[in-house]
């Protein structure tokens, strides 16, 4: 496998030159897409995404996957190239698996690059895990599992971003036993380094918090949204909190990919806003359309492609 990604970085990797005009053009990017595809299509499939793409900046990343003859490449592509790319990585891997699919604002916030490295490695490590001996127990943790009605706050009458911490502190300690000025302080370090609104009325705080036992999620739905310094300057209409031990560095990242997972669908979105209590809210993290394990990558406001394969290419396994 050494060997194979020596070669791999050997003929795919960018040139210098390449890769400073990429940096130059990074903005006019606003799609990554990640697919898992078998490496003798890696080939074919750059070239044909060459030649598609002339005189449009995009960028192919590739990462070997431990134990199998298999990549995981992440595009980064205009948005006007998405559907092209789509067909063209059907038609050369029928087999490949479509993981991620993101539109990334102009300006990422730190939330995003927050996602975006946290689904980096959490598909490695799902790929490690793959390749070793299965375990007899699941002990992952995931928003489905974490979320409980008492954690959903639904139109609640939240003012700005220090209200929305002050509640999330109120309600750990009330619940959880964790003074409310530390989870206030932790979200607050947290935010200083860069703001966790993703956009589309999307916010995901977060942090790690010292004397929390276990981890805690928290979906708000403020009764009137609030500005929460996102990348589009929307403001925010759905909160998804995640609070972690301090030190639980696994379930953090899988908690962030997770979220990834569900509020980068336009669909789930809509849904999720159409729960009118915190059961249904629940219901919907435990089966909706990601609680099975499979991830509809979205491509609104972008059209699929033609010719009927958005079916049969939409629904893989992340």
């Amino acid at each position: 496998m050494t060997k194979t990604s020596a070669i791999l970085r050997a003929i795919f990797g960018v040139h210098r030159a390449r890769a400073d005009a990429a940096r130059r053009h990074a903005a006019v990017r606003s799609v990554m897409m990640r697919v898992t595809l078998d490496a003798q299509h890696v080939t074919p499939l750059r070239r044909a995404l060459t030649r598609d793409c002339a005189g449009q900046p995009w960028t192919i990343r590739i990462a070997t996957l431990p134990h199998t003859e298999r990549v995981q490449l992440s595009l980064y592509l205009p948005k006007d190239a998405v559907n092209g790319a789509i067909a063209q990585v059907t038609r050369i891997a029928p087999a490949a698996q479509f993981g991620h699919l993101f539109e990334i604002p102009e300006t990422p916030t730190d939330g995003w690059r927050d996602l975006l490295r946290a689904t980096s490695w959490t598909h490695a490590a799902n790929a490690l895990r793959a390749a070793r001996q299965p375990s007899v127990s699941d002990d992952v943790e995931s928003l489905d599992r974490l979320l409980n009605p008492g954690n959903v706050l639904l139109d609640v009458s939240i003012a700005d971003r220090a209200a929305l911490f002050a509640r999330l502190g109120d309600l750990c300690e009330t619940r959880y036993g964790v003074p409310a000025h530390e989870v206030v302080a932790g979200l607050d370090a947290r935010e200083a380094l860069g703001s966790t609104g993703l956009g589309q009325g999307v916010a995901v705080p977060h942090s790690q918090i010292a004397g929390l036992r276990n981890s805690v999620v928290v979906y708000v739905r403020p009764a009137v949204p609030f500005d929460f310094d996102a990348p589009d300057a929307k403001p925010v209409s759905d909160v998804i909190a995640l609070l972690v031990p301090e030190g639980a560095n696994t379930t953090h990242l899988n908690l962030l990919a997770d979220v990834a997972q569900r509020f980068c669908d336009q669909h789930f979105r809509e849904r999720l806003r159409g729960c009118g209590s915190a059961n249904e809210v629940c219901r919907l993290f435990g089966g909706g359309a990601e609680g099975d394990g499979t991830l509809t990558p979205s491509l609104t406001p972008m059209q699929r492609p033609a010719g009927g394969n958005g079916a049969s290419v939409a629904r893989q396994r992340a």
